[in-house]
């Protein structure tokens, strides 16, 4: 049986020593980060322009708007998500100085979403909402830290470097959001379900969600903890919104919320391609070194 399994491992270490590289990381972390990060901006664009009538409804029934004003408000969430991420995305025509202006672009968005569509008072979208902000400012940040790089921007020394941080340290804080409000109030577990129906997966799924969003926060071995996040988010997304399986009546609210999970797995993909940034204990430990 040793000799199997040693077998297997000569066989499978070659074979992950050349397709997990860190070079290789970087590479499909800097493509995938902000093509994930986009996404829920473009379904939900493609779905105010391929569902016009469905939109129009929820907007004059549900939000009881009058009808241009509904019609005004899509119009203005399709244009500026899909000008946003256009943007963001960069095609080569496109200069890379326009990035930021995208981000910005989604950050007003985020902002004025949950009041457009009634969602303010829902934690839950709240907590998405903002997570999803902090994906966006950590894109900010990387592509501030872009141009200090390329550039002498003329400032002192340590001047440009602590406000990049700031932004760095606001932005990955904002992207635990979603993972410290689903450790403490999950449905499917959670702190507060120990008291009610305690379980060990509500207690593993507790310390795991709450642990690592706690090293994200703190910067602390950033780039495998926002990884594990990513994985443990990618499976749950797969079990939690399975919108292909879904009857039509709930089949938009799981896509909406599937994509959006999505957004901020491509969040985390930034923060573990850039680093947690001068605020952290990472760099705090390798300055004692």
């Amino acid at each position: 049986m040793q000799q199997v399994l040693r077998q297997i491992q000569e066989a499978v270490e070659p074979v992950l020593e050349r397709s997990l590289t860190k070079r290789r990381r970087q590479e499909f972390l800097a493509s995938a980060g902000p093509l994930f990060l986009c996404l829920t901006f473009i379904e939900d664009a493609l779905r105010v322009l391929l569902r016009w009538k469905e939109q129009m409804s929820y907007m004059t029934v549900t939000m009881r708007m009058s009808g241009w004003l509904g019609g005004l408000l899509l119009i203005f969430s399709l244009v500026t998500q899909m000008t946003g991420s256009v943007l963001v995305l960069r095609p080569k025509e496109v200069k890379p100085s326009r990035v930021k202006v995208g981000c910005y672009t989604l950050l007003a968005f985020v902002f004025l979403q949950p009041f457009m569509y009634g969602q303010a008072r829902d934690a839950d979208f709240m907590c998405r909402s903002v997570t999803l902000a902090g994906g966006l400012l950590l894109l900010i940040w990387s592509e501030n830290d872009r141009k200090q790089r390329s550039e002498d921007m003329g400032l002192p020394s340590g001047m440009e470097s602590t406000s990049s941080d700031r932004l760095q340290l606001c932005g990955r804080v904002l992207l635990t959001f979603l993972f410290f409000f689903q450790a403490v109030y999950s449905e499917n577990g959670g702190m507060h379900r120990l008291w009610t129906a305690p379980s060990l997966f509500g207690l593993i799924s507790f310390v795991v969600l709450a642990g690592l969003a706690g090293m994200v926060c703190a910067g602390f071995k950033t780039e495998w903890s926002a990884l594990l996040l990513c994985g443990i988010l990618f499976l749950s997304n797969l079990y939690m919104y399975p919108f292909w399986s879904i009857r039509e009546g709930l089949r938009d609210f799981y896509r909406y919320y599937f994509f959006q999970t999505l957004s901020i797995i491509g969040g985390l993909m930034l923060l573990a391609l850039h680093g947690p940034g001068g605020i952290s204990l990472d760099k705090g430990m390798k300055k004692a070194i």
